[in-house]
């Protein structure tokens, strides 16, 4: 998830934060449905037909990549259901305190003067806009922040990463991030400089000294705040190559013709996805190792 921000710093199309995994997750899962549906529509017509037609090509082809995407997402939202429920029972909190409605208000207003010095000032996370009577809660795991309804990874490596913590101290006190956002468009990657401002409580006290020295440990490279979690990225996409391309195996046994003749059936679609799906899991593997390496290498 990728942050864009407008010139004027104060729209964002998309959030780098997660809100409403629980959502998130149906509608990922609806969008699986719906592709292996047009998938199995298009086989089924290609079958009635007794050849492929372009109506049938365009059901397989364009349902093709979500029906892969769709499950990984919905995992993801799935984790970052039990990630929401794990920080909120205390499980690996650094600190937590509630900022009351009076301070949330005081960092409003700060924060909208902040993001109008540009965009590099712009918060990647946005207060809500109506008044909250009982505050909001702000805890911090050793790699995360809860801040509200909000969830932020807070890595140094990956396509949202941090490069520094500080306190501010003009107006209400505010941990501030110094975030990198990496994105894709037409024109290749893209990397944007933003800052995720967290309110802080007057009550927090010295939790709010461990939260910046933790981080400060963790941008120095000092150490690692979550070690397994690009290890088991890791070992998620070791596992899932051979199965699928176990699948792809099992399709070119079954159908050994069926690629060479024009047609899409089962086992040609379970060549092409096992093949493109193994593919994939083995990108993810690489890439976890390769960002594991990088948040272990010192400075």
């Amino acid at each position: 998830m990728t942050a864009c921000r407008s010139k004027g710093g104060e729209s964002k199309v998309f959030s780098v934060g997660i809100r409403n995994p629980r959502r998130s997750l149906f509608i990922c899962l609806a969008i699986t449905l719906a592709a292996w549906a047009s998938i199995a529509w298009g086989v089924i017509e290609m079958n009635a037909v007794g050849r492929e037609t372009s109506g049938s090509g365009l059901k397989i082809g364009l349902a093709l990549l979500p029906a892969i995407i769709g499950p990984l997402m919905a995992w993801n939202f799935w984790w970052a259901m039990k990630v929401f429920a794990a920080m909120r029972r205390g499980e690996k909190q650094i600190a937590r305190w509630t900022v009351t409605a009076a301070e949330l208000a005081e960092f409003a207003a700060s924060n909208k003067e902040r993001n109008a010095l540009g965009s590099e000032q712009v918060n990647d996370w946005s207060p809500p806009r109506a008044s909250l009577s009982s505050g909001i809660e702000v805890i911090f795991a050793a790699d995360s922040v809860l801040v509200g309804d909000t969830y932020f990874a807070l890595a140094i490596t990956g396509p949202f990463r941090f490069t520094g913590v500080r306190m501010l101290i003009e107006g209400p006190p505010v941990i501030a991030f110094r975030t990198l956002a990496t994105y894709a468009n037409r024109f290749g990657m893209r990397t944007m400089v933003g800052e995720l401002r967290i309110p802080v409580a007057l009550r927090a006290g010295a939790e709010v000294t461990r939260v910046v020295k933790h981080f400060e440990q963790v941008a120095a490279r000092e150490i690692v705040a979550n070690p397994n979690f690009y290890r088991s990225r890791m070992r998620f996409g070791l596992i899932g190559a051979p199965i699928f391309f176990a699948v792809a195996a099992l399709g070119f046994v079954l159908g050994p013709s069926d690629m060479s003749d024009g047609d899409v059936s089962i086992p040609s679609l379970m060549v092409i996805i096992g093949m493109v799906a193994g593919g994939a899991m083995l990108i993810l593997a690489l890439a976890a190792w390769l960002l594991d390496r990088a948040q272990t290498r010192k400075r």
